[in-house]
């Protein structure tokens, strides 16, 4: 069964295989160390949460890791029905820059105290 990935809107962008995150075309785009995202040229993108790939705030230091090489292109798995969007948690969501013509980092988020 295929694992799919989301945009914060609902509407699928792409699927996991193993570790690897690939659009909906099969193309690879980065992997999954944890929780945290990184392109295949080693760019920390942001962190994986309720099957979407968002800037959420860590804890911890993360910093960029080495390039690894790039998996097959997979055969694509269709396309499968929106879900709702996700609950608004303050996430931006970026899976847009897991292409390499996407932005290279996540920008600083604030974090409202309540």
């Amino acid at each position: 069964m295929t694992m799919y990935v989301y945009h914060a809107d609902g509407r699928p962008v792409g699927f996991v295989f193993s570790t690897f995150i690939h659009d909906l075309e099969g193309t690879p785009l980065g992997r999954i160390l944890g929780s945290h995202v990184y392109r295949l040229d080693g760019t920390y993108v942001g962190e994986f949460f309720k099957e979407t790939v968002v800037a959420k705030p860590v804890l911890a230091s993360v910093r960029d890791i080495r390039a690894m090489k790039s998996p097959p292109r997979l055969k694509s798995p269709g396309t499968t029905f929106p879900r709702r969007g996700l609950v608004d948690y303050g996430y931006a969501d970026v899976f847009r820059r897991l292409y390499a013509d996407g932005p290279e980092r996540c920008e600083p988020i604030a974090i409202a105290a309540e």
